[in-house]
């Protein structure tokens, strides 16, 4: 007997003697399905229809090729989820990240500023405004018809109108409270544990407490019950993959346990996390009505898009984060990449920094995702990690989180300034290749793709403006910190160092087609570190 099949080949001693030749790297259905045709064929060379699909016999090879692959998936999914570079379920990684002892980064509420205005007092009707009193805790939000896209924001503190009133500032926090939500009678049992129905509940704003008999007893947060001591009336929570937040309590060795029929109640804020950053200024517009407060007459909106929510950490992020906490994030800050290390777990804190020269002061610098964030945001958010690392570095040390104070945000950022000859291939439109250099330049230089103290080297620029198609040459006639001179450009470039502190990005970028007198350097200003215009003396050709 010949070949038959595509990936089982058949003779007739082999045949006789039962015995076949299987490829077992046939994994998928695809594979599966061939060979057990190919078999079929081989067994019963009469079955003139094996593999057409109006055989019903055909169907039942292909049942079993649909088995095969389900099997196939899961015995690889055992293999790879055990490992953190291969795990692809977010559940996998999550009880990758428990074994290590990491936590990872909870989602973050979003804050926003708000301009609160109160009609004029009718001069022909005195009286009929009377000041309003709005009460922290009120919530403000966006008109929509659409129920998804109404985000909800709480007021941080009290409002106080007078008539004729504008623009008074105030500042609220996105996401819904909840309170004394009741979660049940405990059973006493080691390592109580019970499931808060909201999704996306707000990193550290879970709060517990249990009845128990006369007596409200309040339970503290900690990151690892592991830590407690037995007698400690304390809680942990964790994220799953569905995004349901678990409440854990201890065992009498590591925490207590909640006693016997003591009723056990929650509080928590829950949010929509990272999409209340795209709300686009002037449309929150409504105020929910508040009980004995006449609201008719007052308006608000927010000057600015609100800043600072961001979702739970996602998986490629803990990839990172998880096999660097493992070995370094000990919960102490010794040398100055343990505090940068733990800064990151700040919620709110998309990039960070230490620097100092004695270890009794130490320096962090963070940036809020996106690096965007107003003054207020930015003092919150250095005050929290400020009280995250102040149990976790040596006696007698001091940690400074910054920026804070005016345009803290617009410290973080050192601009550069770059211009670029690009030289276009005939088959290519000029115009659309230069748009695709500037795009391309400045998603290089994005705020996602940057970290403090990244070099902006020349070769970084000509690899990128190379690799968009359509570009014959280029060159890179202004790379600096200060602003590009105009065609043509001057001769006076000075070496820029990046500063350490920093984050570089884009201020202006500009593609031209044609520059003449470009400068020229001696080969002993072209080594020396920095940053430096490459030029070749000569003029260019459009």
């Amino acid at each position: 007997m010949s070949d038959v099949g595509v990936v089982v080949s058949l003779d007739d001693q082999q045949v006789e003697q039962s015995k076949v030749v299987l490829d077992y790297t046939s994994r998928d259905y695809a594979a599966i399905r061939t060979q057990l045709i190919g078999l079929a064929k081989g067994f019963l060379p009469e079955w003139d229809t094996a593999g057409e699909a109006a055989d019903f016999g055909t169907l039942i090879l292909e049942l079993f090729a649909y088995m095969g692959d389900v099997i196939h998936f899961y015995i690889d999914r055992n293999a790879s989820e055990a490992f953190l570079g291969t795990a692809v379920r977010r559940q996998s990684v999550l009880y990758i990240a428990d074994m290590m002892g990491y936590v990872p980064v909870g989602q973050q509420c979003a804050s926003v500023g708000l301009s609160f205005s109160l009609s004029a007092d009718d001069p022909n009707a005195p009286g009929t405004i009377i000041p309003v009193d709005i009460p922290a805790g009120t919530r403000v939000y966006n008109s929509s018809a659409d129920a998804d896209t109404v985000v909800i924001f709480e007021l941080d503190g009290n409002v106080h109108l007078n008539p004729g009133d504008t623009d008074v500032s105030a500042y609220a926090t996105e996401g819904i409270t909840i309170s004394g939500v009741d979660m049940g009678a405990s059973l006493g049992m080691p390592n109580t544990e019970f499931v808060i129905k909201d999704t996306g509940v707000i990193y550290g704003t879970v709060n517990v407490y249990t009845a128990e008999g006369s007596n409200t007893v309040q339970w503290s947060y900690v990151t690892h019950l592991a830590d407690a001591r037995p007698t400690q009336a304390v809680f942990t929570t964790f994220m799953d993959d569905q995004g349901l937040t678990h409440v854990v309590f201890g065992d009498n060795s590591a925490g207590r346990i909640p006693p016997v029929n003591a009723e056990m109640y929650v509080g928590y804020r829950y949010g929509v996390g990272a999409e209340a950053n795209g709300l686009a200024p002037n449309t929150i517009d409504t105020v929910a009505p508040v009980p004995n407060v006449d609201l008719y007459a007052v308006s608000v909106t927010n000057p600015a898009s609100p800043v600072g929510g961001s979702d739970p950490e996602t998986i490629d992020s803990m990839r990172y984060s998880v096999s660097r906490g493992g070995s370094v994030i000990k919960d102490r800050a010794v040398t100055l990449n343990d505090f940068a290390d733990l800064a990151m777990q700040v919620p709110g804190v998309s990039k960070s920094v230490a620097y100092g020269t004695v270890y009794t002061a130490v320096h962090v610098r963070v940036a809020p995702p996106g690096g965007q964030g107003d003054d207020p945001y930015m003092a919150r958010l250095c005050t929290a990690v400020e009280a995250y690392l102040a149990d976790k570095t040596m006696v007698g040390s001091t940690v400074y989180a910054e920026p804070t104070g005016t345009n803290a945000t617009d410290s973080l950022f050192q601009d550069v300034f770059i211009q670029v000859t690009v030289h276009v291939l005939t088959a290519y439109n000029r115009t659309s290749v230069a748009a695709q250099v500037e795009s391309v330049v400045r998603s290089v230089m994005a705020f996602d793709s940057v970290d403090f103290g990244y070099r902006v080297s020349i070769g970084l620029i000509y690899r990128t403006v190379l690799a968009v198609q359509g570009v014959e040459w280029a060159d890179v006639t202004w790379l600096s910190t200060t602003t590009p001179a105009s065609p043509p450009v001057g001769t006076n470039v000075t070496n820029i160092q990046t500063n350490e502190l920093l984050i570089p990005r884009i201020d202006t970028t500009q593609v031209v087609e044609s520059v003449t007198n470009y400068p020229t350097f001696t080969d002993d200003e072209l080594t020396h570190d920095g940053l430096w215009v490459i030029a070749d003396g000569g003029a260019a050709n459009t």
